[in-house]
């Protein structure tokens, strides 16, 4: 599970995706989506650097379940002195310079990055790199992680390039020697996917993808709020290429999973449906997406706020497609709230 505390800035953009364009009657995804969704998968994705496990150690794996509960509960401090912990008994029990010690700062830095202390993390994912490459060589699978974990910090700080280039590294020297710790590389892929497609080129991401929806299933990790992100990302790509009713199927699905994974009432379910709503819209099936949209308002007045920006967004959205659909008194209704909501923002700011 991603932090808690970057939920609302997923919401913040999210609603975006299905901005209606009165001009034409359709849905425009553009770059837009491709933006969301990579926010998204940042946040959610990157779990395993987060809080990923250091070792089988039940020290280490006590320490890393209270990092994931302080940053749950907004307490940066106490998971910052969790992750240190976790650095500091690495050293005593396995070494300055071993594997696990590198991979416990790699841990303390992507605590650093979810801070937005992007120095500190960055000094210390570049030290942890250079001890892997002087200690195991250039090409050691033990360099992945300090790849991926500087890749997902320039991917951030939104220096595309950088991060590129950090992913397709760790994925060389993955085929070269494969990894037995296949996590890293399907978010390394997932990540890389999506900058492929922010640049235009459809066919890599989908491809990448497809690929790591296959190694999800091949984990078992079916079930999971990780699975759901891939197939929500995706169906997105698809909805890029036209191919719409392949999206809104994935998509279903992904709805599903997430249900099933960690139930309906979170934000990450108002952004799969609203991504759900867009691709209905763009198959015509305007109808059904009114149903889907419908269900967001109340998630974003729970979770963000009866006076949040995003909320007032949605029910304009909501208002436009009853207003396309012949629904006049459901439109208005929908246009009321959003003025209402428009009003309290407005207020708040002054």
């Amino acid at each position: 599970m991603y932090p808690i505390k970057k939920e609302n800035s997923t919401a913040l953009q999210c609603t975006e995706l299905a901005r209606y364009d009165k001009r034409r009657g359709t849905v425009r995804i553009m770059n837009t989506i491709l933006r969301i969704v990579s926010l998204a998968a940042i946040m959610i994705l990157s779990s395993w650097l987060l809080v990923g496990r250091v070792a089988a150690d039940p020290q280490i794996d006590d320490l890393t379940a209270k990092i994931e509960e302080s940053l749950k509960a907004g307490k940066q401090q106490d998971a910052e002195n969790h992750a240190r912990q976790i650095v500091k008994y690495s050293q005593d029990k396995y070494g300055e310079n071993d594997k696990l010690t590198l991979r416990a700062r790699i841990l303390l830095a992507n605590v650093y990055r979810e801070a937005g202390k992007y120095e500190e993390a960055g000094s210390l994912i570049l030290a942890c790199l250079a001890a892997s490459e002087k200690a195991f060589g250039t090409e050691d699978p033990s360099l992945i992680e300090p790849l991926a974990a500087l890749g997902m910090l320039m991917q951030v700080q939104n220096k595309l390039p950088e991060a590129e280039s950090n992913f397709r590294r760790a994925l060389a020297i993955d085929a070269k020697k494969r990894s037995t710790d296949r996590s890293p590389i399907i978010e390394i892929k997932e990540s890389l996917a999506l900058l492929r497609a922010g640049e235009g080129d459809l066919a890599e991401s989908t491809q990448l993808l497809e690929q790591v929806l296959m190694e999800r299933e091949q984990m078992a990790s079916v079930n999971s709020e990780e699975y759901a992100t891939t197939l929500n990302n995706l169906a997105s790509i698809y909805a890029q290429q036209e191919r719409y009713d392949e999206a809104i199927v994935l998509q279903d699905k992904a709805l599903r999973v997430l249900k099933e994974a960690v139930g309906q009432d979170n934000l990450t379910n108002a952004l799969f449906s609203q991504n759900m709503a867009g691709f209905l819209l763009l198959a015509g099936k305007k109808k059904e997406a009114e149903q889907v949209l419908a269900a967001v308002p109340p998630l974003l007045e729970k979770h963000l706020g009866p006076d949040h920006p995003a909320l007032s967004e949605v029910l304009l959205e909501l208002a436009e497609i009853n207003e396309q659909l012949g629904n006049s008194a459901r439109a208005k209704e929908f246009q009321t709230k959003a003025t209402e909501v428009q009003t309290k923002t407005n207020k708040k700011s002054q």
